[in-house]
C-alpha cells in the first residue's frame, strides 16, 4: 500500500533529544509530518512550529520574544509540561500535557480557520474601497448573540447570566433542528458548543453539525476540556471551530474570554451584501456580490493564495434555462447558497441564473463537498431539485487570471446534482 503520509500537515519542532522523538512519535501518530527545526528558526515560515520548553533553548526563547514583539504571524505551539512562565504571543497554542500533542492538528486546523476569516474580511472591505464604497466600522455597542449547543452541559447557566450583564446574549438550542429555526429568525455572531457534550457515541447534534456542516455559515466557538481526553469526534468539532476557548479555570476567565472572542467575531466578520448597500457591489436581485466586486476581489485572493502557497476554488451553478429566467427561482437559489457556505466563502451572481462561489483556501476535494452540500440541502429543502441545475468546480492554477478562472466555471460539461449525491 502507498504511503500517504506525505499529504498530512507538516509542523517544525523545536526540541532536544529524546524529547524530540516522543513529540514527534505522537504527532505522526495524530496525522500530522513533524520535522526538526533549523538553526536559526524561520520565523516567517508558513509551518507550524512547535517549541518544547522544557528543552529549548535560551536563543530560541528569544528569538520567540522578538518574533512576538514585531507581530509575526506564524502558527507557534509552545507545549511546557512544567507550568512556566511562557513569551506571549497573539497566535500560540499553549499545550500542558505530552497527551494534548493528539488534539494539536485539529487545533491548527482551527487557528488556519481563524486566520483565513480574518484575511478575507480585510481584503473584503479593500475590495470595496476600490470601487469606491466604504465599508462602515464594527459597532462597539453591538449586541451579540451566541447560539449555545450543548446536550445537557452544565455550564449554560454559569455563563448565560454573567454573559447577559457584559452585553451578550446567549440562547440554548438542544437539539440542531432547534438550532435552525432560531437560525432563520435571528441572527447570531456565533455557535457556542460545549465539547463536553460530545462525549456519547450516539450524540445526534454532533453527527449532524459534523456530517452535514449543520450550521452552515454560522462561525463556532469551541469551549474544550484540556484536562480531559478528547475523542475523535470533539476534535472533529475543534477542526470546525473558528475559535477555541479553555473551559477550564475560573469562570470569570472563562467568561472574559467568551466575550472576547465573540466580540472579535462581529467585528472582523468578512463583509456580506445586504439590502440597503449600494448596488455598486450588490446583484439587486439576488442581494450576492455582483460580477464586478467578484471580478475585482477574486484578483486580490488570488495574490494571496501566491503569496501563502494556498489553494484556490471556484464553485459555479447555473440554473436550467426555464429557472434563469425566473426571478423566485434565482432569489431562492441565492437563499440556499447563503446558508451553506462559510463566512470566508464570497458568493455572486455573475449572469442572470449562472452563480459562482470563490472558496479561499480550499483545494478541488473541498469545493466538490461544498457543492454537495449545497446539492443535497436544495433537494430537501427548496423546489429546485433534479435537473434544475448543473455545478463545476474549478482549482486556481499558475496561468489563470480573474477572468479565466471565472470563465473555466462555465466552460464544459456541468454535473447535475443527482449525479453528485
Amino acid at each position: 500500500m502507498s504511503d500517504l503520509s506525505f499529504f498530512d500537515p507538516p509542523i517544525e519542532i523545536a526540541a532536544e533529544s529524546p524529547r524530540l522523538e516522543v513529540i514527534a512519535s505522537r504527532l505522526r501518530a495524530s496525522g500530522m509530518r513533524p520535522y526538526p527545526a533549523s538553526a536559526p528558526i524561520d520565523f516567517s515560515a508558513p509551518d507550524p512550529l512547535l517549541i518544547d520548553i522544557g528543552t529549548a533553548t535560551r536563543s530560541t526563547l528569544e528569538a520567540l520574544s522578538r518574533a512576538a514583539m514585531v507581530q509575526v504571524h506564524r502558527p507557534v505551539v509552545l507545549l511546557d509540561t512544567s507550568s512556566a512562565h511562557l513569551p506571549n504571543s497573539g497566535e500560540t497554542i499553549i499545550l500542558r500535557h505530552d497527551q494534548h500533542l493528539a488534539a494539536l492538528k485539529a487545533r491548527l486546523t482551527a487557528l488556519a480557520r481563524r486566520a483565513s476569516r480574518l484575511r478575507e474580511a480585510e481584503i473584503r472591505r479593500d475590495t470595496a474601497s476600490v470601487l469606491g464604497v466604504r465599508i462602515p466600522a464594527a459597532d462597539l455597542n453591538a449586541v451579540p448573540s451566541l447560539l449555545y449547543i450543548g446536550e445537557g452541559s452544565p455550564l449554560f447557566l454559569s455563563l448565560q447570566g454573567p454573559l447577559k450583564r457584559r452585553g451578550v446574549d446567549v440562547t440554548a438550542a438542544i437539539s440542531l433542528d432547534t438550532a435552525r429555526r432560531y437560525m432563520a429568525d435571528r441572527r447570531f455572531a456565533a455557535a457556542l458548543v460545549d465539547l463536553d457534550s460530545f462525549s456519547a457515541a450516539d450524540s445526534m447534534i454532533y453527527q449532524r453539525i459534523a456530517e452535514d456542516s449543520g450550521l452552515g455559515a454560522l462561525p463556532i466557538i469551541a469551549l474544550t476540556h484540556p484536562d480531559q481526553p478528547l475523542n475523535d469526534r470533539q476534535n472533529t468539532i475543534i477542526a470546525l471551530a473558528t475559535e477555541v476557548v479553555d473551559a477550564t479555570g475560573r469562570m470569570a476567565n472563562i467568561i472574559s474570554q467568551v466575550e472576547i472572542v465573540c466580540r472579535r467575531l462581529v467585528a472582523f466578520a468578512p463583509v456580506m451584501p445586504q439590502p440597503s448597500e449600494t448596488s455598486v457591489l450588490t446583484d439587486d436581485t439576488t442581494r450576492l456580490f455582483n460580477r464586478r466586486f467578484m471580478e475585482t476581489h477574486i484578483a486580490r485572493q488570488m495574490e494571496v493564495s501566491t503569496q501563502r502557497a494556498e489553494p484556490l476554488c471556484v464553485l459555479t451553478f447555473r440554473l436550467d434555462a426555464f429557472l434563469a429566467g425566473t426571478v423566485p427561482a434565482q432569489q431562492e437559489f441565492a437563499d440556499v447558497i447563503r446558508c451553506q457556505i462559510r463566512d470566508t466563502d464570497c458568493p455572486a451572481l455573475l449572469a442572470p441564473g449562472t452563480f459562482a462561489i470563490s472558496l479561499p483556501a480550499t483545494p478541488f476535494r473541498g469545493g466538490v463537498r461544498l457543492a454537495d452540500r449545497i446539492s443535497d440541502f436544495s433537494a430537501a429543502h427548496a423546489s429546485i431539485t433534479g435537473t434544475g441545475f448543473g455545478w463545476r468546480v474549478v482549482e486556481r492554477r499558475a496561468y489563470h487570471s480573474p477572468q479565466t478562472l471565472l470563465s473555466a466555471g462555465l466552460s464544459g460539461t456541468l454535473l447535475r446534482a443527482r449525479l453528485a449525491a
